[in-house]
């Protein structure tokens, strides 16, 4: 009886025991299916729908540069090549859709299959990808407009280059991890090459990107091609050929891997321009005539010359490249995060509608790369949906236009003026090339040697700068051909912007500013007069000297018969004067005075490298000394700063002491002006001394000697100019032509800073224009720098400024 009633229990026990495990093998899969069917629903049926939509990017254009006049400064060319999937030129297309078709057709079975018998299935739908890729083979020539033959050859020249591409790749990979095998001490065994060549068996980037095959296309070819190349088609590969498989429907492009590239070129409109400039406002040696024996005067070239200049504003614009750098994007993000604002405009779908793909145009330098953001457009979108055919459009953003400041023919006229071929920028034997040393010389750079340098020109009342040129310049031609000549060249530097980067000496021009400090600071008072004594300090009569006494063993108080008042020291440019005002001033108070004008504060234009200027090592003026301070006073020592820095300072002088921050874009926001407070008796002594230097007879900026004669240094009509010539010591340029080699260096170049500045206005008016001039070992600020800014003054009259 007892083992009967155990023999149910057992049972059920068993029973039991075979549904639980039954239980535990189903779990994992209800797991699955719970986590597929609830909680991943959303995403794989988002996933799903995605398969069944086809998006294609359209392309924008980017963003126009224009100058305060709405010129178009850069502008995008529109362009468009034909590409073609590298797998489509080299013929794997049509075997890769075969078989995906084939593998679809027959899923069920598919990994029960022989390899043979997969390739029977795949050959037997391959004839119609076959017939359909001939097809658009034969579409796209006719729709470019290119023989079908001379297609297949490029197509092969195409495939020819990218598979020696590809082993020259492979091959240097399998060589340098021989060479690493090697240097390990590793075995070099048949089995070690084998595993190198399997691992470097890879596919380039070549092999996976579309190649152009028919460049430059039209626009209406390239928007023509574009609509086919979108176009879906169905094929029907089994159609008719057996009932042992479902008639399925293959949804192909219609002209399989054909993209429409995108090749539009940046253009410069301005950056070749032709300017007319009149010889008779040029120094005579330069004006194209000739006295006869009576002095009956004739001309022997037209009264006008045509400049033309090449690389107007490139240094302002900048340049775009083709490659794109991971800084790139990280930048763009970084961008993206701090503007929400800009985020949420340009983001479609979780994706960014200006995010960088292989090819994108990215802006370099200059106004192309700092104002990246603006100039970017946004691509269009379009969205098929490949079940039921419906169609969308997200339109394309150009990128927003940037508006300068500049007046790119103003630029071009200043430009013009300092060229070599108007005469004004090269040494000519009337320079006289006076040294710092106040010695007469040939000059310490021969004659007929071009000189380059830096010029500004800036609205007082504004901060617009109008125009600013840097010479050398160079053209986006020799960028792209000839970079070496950009890059390289160490001794002219062509990328270099002089304006902004080049730290210069002030020189003498810095005295106005030096004048109008020490007034403000109460160390000087307008009622006194200083005696230029020749010398600095009475028991050392060759050190620390006046300009004066240096070249003619006399005085300022001795040719004026008296002691000078500050704007007489500003006329004639008296060093002891303001060697006095650097030493009553100190090192506090004369880099106190820097600093005020700008000098240790970048202008963050955006233009690229921006040189702040220095005040001594530190920049504030506690390692100054009182000697420094005595030298400062003349714009000389531990002191330097840039053309735009000088014509900032005397657009400051202008408006009384009020700074206005130069600006090269328009209706951007930038600082708010400051008030410097300046001393309003200390302002119109320096204005004045600055009216007397260019107006009076005996000026240093009033005119320049030519084989025994003055000439005015300025002959522009109905304006007023205030205005300072500077000649500044500067170190030798020195090259060594072998590097570490024993070829001893050599001074290339060598002399002094070449400086006027100035501030012009309509006659009778007040300053409207400050105007900065720096030719690098010109020598005479009057003889070089002078006719070159009165070039300028004769341009902003010409361009309707005056």
């Amino acid at each position: 009886m007892r083992s009967e009633r155990l023999i149910p229990s057992m049972f059920h026990r068993r029973l039991l025991l075979l549904f639980c495990g039954v239980v535990l093998l189903w779990l994992p899969l209800a797991g699955q299916v719970f986590r597929l069917a609830v909680l991943q629903h959303d995403a794989l049926s988002a996933e799903a729908e995605s398969k069944l939509i086809r998006k294609q990017w359209t392309p924008t254009v980017r963003g126009r540069i224009l100058d305060r006049k709405g010129r178009v400064l850069a502008q995008d060319r529109p362009s468009y090549d034909a590409g073609v999937d590298y797998r489509v030129l080299a013929g794997l297309w049509v075997e890769d859709r075969a078989w995906k078709f084939a593998r679809r057709a027959y899923r069920a079975e598919w990994p029960k299959l022989t390899d043979e018998r997969k390739r029977e299935l795949a050959d037997r739908v391959w004839p119609v990808y076959a017939a359909h890729l001939e097809r658009a083979w034969g579409d796209l020539s006719t729709v470019v407009g290119i023989d079908r033959a001379e297609l297949d050859r490029r197509r092969r020249e195409i495939v020819s280059k990218v598979e020696r591409r590809r082993e020259s790749v492979i091959a240097r990979k399998r060589e340098l991890e021989l060479e690493e095998a090697r240097a390990r001490g590793t075995e070099l065994t048949p089995q070690l090459w084998q595993t190198i060549q399997k691992r470097t068996d890879i596919e380039t980037r070549e092999q996976s990107i579309p190649h152009a095959i028919a460049p430059r296309l039209s626009d209406a070819v390239g928007f023509l091609l574009q609509g086919l190349a979108e176009e879906v088609v169905e094929l029907r590969p089994l159609e008719g050929q057996s009932d042992d498989a479902p008639e399925l429907i293959d949804r192909v492009e219609r002209l399989p891997g054909v993209r429409v590239i995108d090749t539009g070129d940046r253009e410069y409109p301005f950056e070749t321009v032709t300017v007319s400039v009149d010889r008779t406002t040029l120094p005579s040696p330069l004006r194209g005539v000739a006295a006869s024996e009576d002095g009956i005067v004739e001309p022997t070239a037209p009264e006008f010359a045509d400049v033309r200049v090449t690389g107007v504003g490139s240094h302002v614009l900048g340049w775009i490249r083709s490659d794109v750098f991971a800084e790139d994007a990280q930048a763009r993000r970084a961008v993206l995060e701090a503007r929400p604002e800009l985020k949420s405009r340009v983001m479609f779908d979780g994706v960014d509608r200006g995010e960088y793909l292989e090819g994108d145009r990215v802006g370099h330098s200059g106004i192309e790369e700092s104002r990246e953001v603006q100039l970017r457009g946004l691509r269009g979108l379009r969205r098929l949906q490949l079940d039921t055919g419906q169609e969308s459009f997200t339109p394309a953003e150009p990128g927003r236009d940037v508006k300068l400041a500049m007046d790119v023919m103003l630029q071009a006229r200043v430009q013009a003026a300092m060229s070599k071929e108007l005469g004004l920028s090269v040494v000519q034997p009337w320079h006289g090339m006076v040294t710092s040393e106040g010695d007469y010389a040939t000059g310490p750079v021969p004659v007929g040697t071009e000189l380059h340098g830096a010029a500004v020109v800036l609205d007082v009342d504004t901060g617009d700068i109008l125009a600013m040129v840097s010479t050398p310049t160079f053209t986006r031609e020799a960028l792209r051909e000839r970079p070496e000549t950009v890059f390289e060249d160490d001794i002219n530097v062509p990328f270099m912007n002089r304006a902004i980067a080049k730290p210069y000496p002030p020189g003498s021009i810095v005295k106005a500013i030096v004048l109008a400090s020490a007034v403000n600071r109460g160390v000087y008072s307008l009622d006194q007069r200083i005696e230029c004594t020749g010398h600095f300090y009475p028991d050392k009569p060759r050190a620390v000297q006046c300009w004066i006494w240096k070249r003619f063993s006399t005085t300022h108080s001795a040719q004026l018969e008296h002691d000078l008042s500050a704007p007489e020291a500003l006329m004639v440019s008296c060093n002891i004067f303001f060697y006095t005002m650097g030493q009553r001033l100190g090192p506090a108070g004369i880099a106190e005075a820097y600093r005020n004008f700008g000098v240790g504060t970048p202008f963050n234009l955006g233009l690229g490298i921006e040189y702040p200027g220095t005040v001594g090592q530190k920049n504030d003026g506690t390692d100054l000394t009182i000697q420094d301070a005595i030298f400062m006073g003349i714009g000389q020592g531990p002191v330097a700063w840039t053309p735009l820095h000088a014509a900032a300072g005397y657009a400051t002088l202008a408006r009384g002491g009020v700074i206005v921050p130069p600006r090269i874009v328009l209706d951007e926001p930038g600082p708010a002006p400051r008030e410097l407070s300046l001393n309003p008796a200390g302002v119109s002594a320096a204005l004045e001394g600055l009216r007397l230097s260019v107006n009076d007879a005996m000026g240093t900026g009033n005119h320049i000697s030519i084989a025994g004669r003055n000439e005015p240094v300025f002959n522009v009509q109905g304006v007023s100019i205030w205005g300072k010539t500077g000649t500044a010591q500067a170190p030798p340029i020195r090259h060594d032509p072998d590097g570490d080699g024993p070829l001893p260096a050599r001074t290339v170049i060598e002399g002094d800073h070449s400086w006027f500045v100035v501030l012009v206005g309509p006659k009778g008016d007040r300053p409207r224009y400050a105007v900065a001039v720096v030719i690098d070992y010109g020598g005479s600020g009057g003889k070089v720098s002078g006719p070159i800014c009165n070039q300028i003054v004769h341009a902003l009259q010409a361009e309707g400024y005056l």
